[in-house]
């Protein structure tokens, strides 16, 4: 295959799982947001100043509970027993903000694991 993907790797490793779910990837490379709560900015240059900023927002590092539930659904779809055990951190109040976390980072590792090689990172 020989290929880098840049982008959500959710859309891709979700992409990949439908084109072939037995593991065929040897590695897969993730940088997880850290809940800094701060945008962050991409600087460029441009030609013409007169109409255009300095800088454009590359990406926000803010955890939402909105995408929280929307990925606990998506969970529940694909394996029951890890919905269930984050449905346990919901259960004895465990912050929101990091079952959001638990939750993001669970449907991508789940998916991960799927696509890598026995012999994968």
């Amino acid at each position: 295959m020989n290929k880098l993907y840049f982008g959500d790797n959710l859309d891709i490793i979700k992409e990949l799982y439908q084109q072939n779910p037995n593991g065929f990837i040897d590695l897969i490379y993730i940088d997880p947001p850290f809940n800094s709560k701060r945008d962050y900015n991409i600087l460029f240059e441009s030609i013409d100043l007169s109409d255009t900023k300095a800088q454009k927002q590359a990406f926000a590092d803010t955890w939402s509970n909105v995408s929280y539930f929307d990925t606990l659904n998506e969970i529940q779809e694909v394996n029951l027993d890890l919905y269930n055990f984050l449905k346990v951190f919901d259960n004895i109040n465990f912050s929101k903000s990091a079952i959001s976390y638990l939750s993001i980072m669970a449907i991508r590792i789940w998916y991960m694991h799927k696509l890598l090689k026995d012999t994968g990172s």
